[in-house]
């Protein structure tokens, strides 16, 4: 049998499960959905609960008058989600009830809460307003009276009285209070025995005071001096009490959410678990019979994993499907075979390429840097060639004198001593290229100081750095010699310093490239950062892919950082991360374990 037909066949049932779960899903989010409904409306109704509740904390601490208007508010936000919330669980009898013990509660609180705040209102929101203000303006007028006929024992009488009436309206302890009484009665004893005109009047002032400042305690012992007395302990505990209910409502709604979904789940389940029986049985029927082409391909295709070689081939035969699939995964073969033998050499070519454009690169700068010092040298020994002529022709016509010829030779030494210093530094130039060359071309295992190295590198890609505006910097532990492959080493920094300069370098700016060298236990850690235009976050995760570039249009091939990740992961066998921020550079982490090293100090 073809294919084809048990292909479309095992499709049908597929799609027959697909509908199945497809319904049965749709059953579940209209659950899912209404819970989730009835899940917010509950965490909006216990927010706007435990706000309420609160506010019998709040104007305990804070007695203020706009109090009735925040509360008046809070309640109708209370009221609007408690009506919300009860449409939603209509069909649940007990959540209905629950709510409904909950707002019967709330009346009760909010009653509370307004009469503690119509006592407030009587007792006086500050020292200037209601009983207090009247029991104030009463001691007040005692103490004027008391300072105009200057009776000291009155005044210190009063004094005490006040310091009484702080002292339990601070603390709230009875024992202050019976110490007011007592200063009070004393007082009133003192007065009986006064002979002043006023007496009267302080007689009358002083009852006023007793009178509001008994009305004033007994109002407070009302309203509660405390979280557990009077109409607040009413309302700690209807808040307790409003809590409890909420949290049995809270645990009803979600068990009764919870067996809904299970009970949907379980349906949904069977029907599926029917369904989708039926299809595998099915398919397994269907798929028997082409089976064994099947797992002989696969067999197939798993050997050339494992060997990592294209030029195997199937060899099946017959006249299904199958068979020609195994055809043309020989015939895929074949080209990738040939593809890769023709990427391998266009890969090979494409590096030696880059080797000799690192190296070009270096010797341009040789060239540039090499041509300064023996223009130098040049210069001089024109200027002390034509010295001697003059010297060699005044001697002939005997006018040579001594101190022509003193100057002649202090131009002499100076010639010379330019001429030494920079033909040595030609030889340096010389050596130092010599040897990096070498290693580029041959690239053996040599001895090397890493930042003797680095600053080479730079000096010898100075004509580059020159076309730029930029600031170059090398930190290396002092001494560090490491034995290593210097031209792997000298290739993988060069690509990485051209990079910042073409990709990195920004118009107006000016780029910072620091290169750090350290070695942490036997682990040698490089850091390169620049503070350049950074890479685009969509590239970072194949910045190291042959061929990725952003400057293609411009002549950029793609392969820098492929072949440095190449030559640091296989050359050197090491690692290499690479981080960057858009606008801010990048900084890239080379490791390499295991490193042969030594310190070398100059003496």
């Amino acid at each position: 049998m073809k294919l084809k037909t048990a292909f479309i066949s095992s499709q049908v049932a597929l799609l027959v499960s697909f509908i199945v779960v497809l319904v049965c899903g749709a059953i579940i989010y209209q659950k899912v959905a209404n819970h989730y409904r009835i899940t917010q409306s509950l965490t909006d109704f216990k927010q706007v609960l435990s706000d309420t509740v609160n506010l019998q904390q709040e104007f305990s601490l804070d007695k203020d008058e706009q109090m009735l208007e925040w509360s008046k508010e809070q309640f109708d936000d209370y009221s609007q989600l408690h009506f919300t919330l009860l449409k939603q669980v209509a069909d649940i009898e007990i959540a209905t009830r629950l709510l409904t013990q909950i707002q019967e509660a709330m009346r009760q609180f909010e009653q509370n809460l307004n009469k503690q705040m119509a006592i407030q209102k009587q007792l006086g929101f500050n020292e200037d307003q209601g009983i207090r203000a009247s029991f104030r303006k009463s001691i007040h007028a005692i103490q004027a009276i008391s300072q105009q006929i200057n009776d000291q024992t009155l005044e210190i009488m009063i004094l005490e009285l006040r310091r009484r009436e702080k002292d339990y309206l601070l603390r709230w302890d009875k024992k202050y209070l019976e110490l007011h009484k007592q200063t009070l009665v004393q007082i009133k004893v003192y007065l009986q025995t006064h002979n002043s005109e006023l007496k009267t009047q302080l007689v009358e002032n002083l009852k006023d005071y007793d009178y509001n400042f008994t009305q004033y305690t007994a109002l407070l012992d009302t309203m509660g001096q405390s979280s557990t007395l009077g109409v607040a302990g009413k309302n700690k505990v209807l808040s307790q009490v409003i809590n409890e209910r909420f949290t049995n409502l809270s645990l009803l709604l979600n068990e009764r959410a919870k067996d809904a979904s299970n009970q949907v789940l379980f349906i949904t389940f069977s029907v599926t678990f029917v369904f989708l029986t039926f299809s595998l049985l099915s398919s397994f029927l269907i798929n028997r019979r082409i089976g064994y082409g099947l797992f002989k391909l696969n067999a197939f295709i798993s050997s050339i994993c494992q060997s990592d070689t294209f030029s195997m081939r199937s060899n099946i035969r017959g006249d299904d499907e199958v068979t020609d699939l195994a055809k043309n995964i020989d015939n895929l073969l074949a080209h990738i075979e040939e593809l890769i033998n023709r990427l391998s050499l266009a890969q090979k070519r494409l590096i030696e390429d880059a080797k000799m454009a690192s190296l070009g690169t270096m010797v341009k700068g040789f060239a540039h840097e090499l041509n300064t010092p023996l223009g130098i040298a040049i210069t001089s020994e024109s200027h002390l060639r034509d010295q001697v002529e003059q010297l060699k022709h005044s001697f002939n016509q005997g006018t040579l004198q001594k101190n022509t010829l003193e100057q002649m030779i202090l131009d002499a030494e100076n010639c010379l001593s330019l001429m030494e210093s920079n033909l040595n530094r030609s030889a340096n130039l010389i050596n130092n290229f010599k040897q990096v060359a070498s290693h580029q071309e041959y690239d053996e295992l040599v001895e090397f100081n890493v930042e003797t190295f680095l600053n080479n590198l730079f000096d010898s890609l100075k004509h580059e750095l020159d076309k730029y505006d930029v600031n170059v910097s090398v930190e290396a532990t002092n001494g560090l010699v490491i034995k290593s492959y210097l031209g792997a080493f000298n290739q993988i920094f060069t690509i990485l310093i051209v990079n910042s300069l073409r990709h990195g370098s920004e118009p107006n700016k000016t780029l910072n490239i620091n290169i750090v060298a350290k070695m942490v236990g036997a682990t040698l850690h490089f850091r390169y950062m620049d503070d350049g235009a950074g890479v685009k976050e969509s590239l970072l995760d194949k910045i190291f892919e042959p061929f990725v570039t952003t400057k293609r249009a411009k002549g950029g091939t793609g392969l820098g950082l492929s072949i440095v990740y190449n030559l640091v992961t296989q050359r050197l066998k090491g690692e290499i991360e690479f981080q960057s921020i858009e606008g801010e550079g990048v900084c890239i982490y080379l490791h390499f374990d295991e490193v042969d090293y030594n310190l070398k100090f100059d003496e």
